[in-house]
């Protein structure tokens, strides 16, 4: 008798343990990175929890040298957008780059539209928009590759990679 009232409450608790990590379960989707010429260049990864949304991008073709960021634009279901700041690096030799970052939900450190920030991120419209800002400048290329604007001497936006909600 005891053995059975053992496997029935492993039984329970492992049902238990799927039943949760399904609930909390992280969605991913993969999108190409293209030029605005429409061009592949790359790859993205988005992955989406209820609490916030993180991704991982790849991608070729840009300026040795060159001070590089990317940008979210989420398009919140409720019908707000906001632009905010994803990452930064200065591009090597190769013209290669991986960045990746992280956004939870009601965070709006680095907005620079005045949105709201991510709402709801299994649900939101997701695009990332890779940004040259010119030949990193030794004085200023911490500046470079945190802001929007710090431009030697112009930004130009390169690429996008695109990811619809749920």
């Amino acid at each position: 008798m005891k053995r059975r009232i053992l496997v029935a409450l492993a039984l329970v608790g492992l049902l238990s343990v799927v039943l949760i990590s399904r609930a909390g379960a992280a969605t991913k989707t993969t999108s190409p990175v293209t030029t605005f010429a429409g061009a592949v260049v790359g790859t993205s990864t988005l992955t989406r929890t209820g609490s916030g949304i993180s991704f991982s991008l790849q991608t070729t073709g840009l300026q040795a040298g060159h001070a590089v960021t990317i940008w979210w634009m989420v398009f919140n279901p409720n019908g707000s957008v906001s632009v905010q700041y994803a990452a930064g690096h200065v591009i090597d030799e190769g013209g290669a780059a991986e960045l990746g970052g992280h956004l939870q939900v009601g965070d709006t450190d680095g907005v620079i539209n005045g949105g709201p920030g991510l709402l709801d991120a299994l649900g939101a419209n997701v695009v990332l928009v890779v940004r040259d800002h010119g030949p990193k400048d030794p004085g200023r290329v911490n500046e470079q590759i945190h802001t929007f604007d710090a431009c030697n001497p112009t930004c130009t936006d390169l690429q996008i990679s695109m990811h619809a909600g749920g």
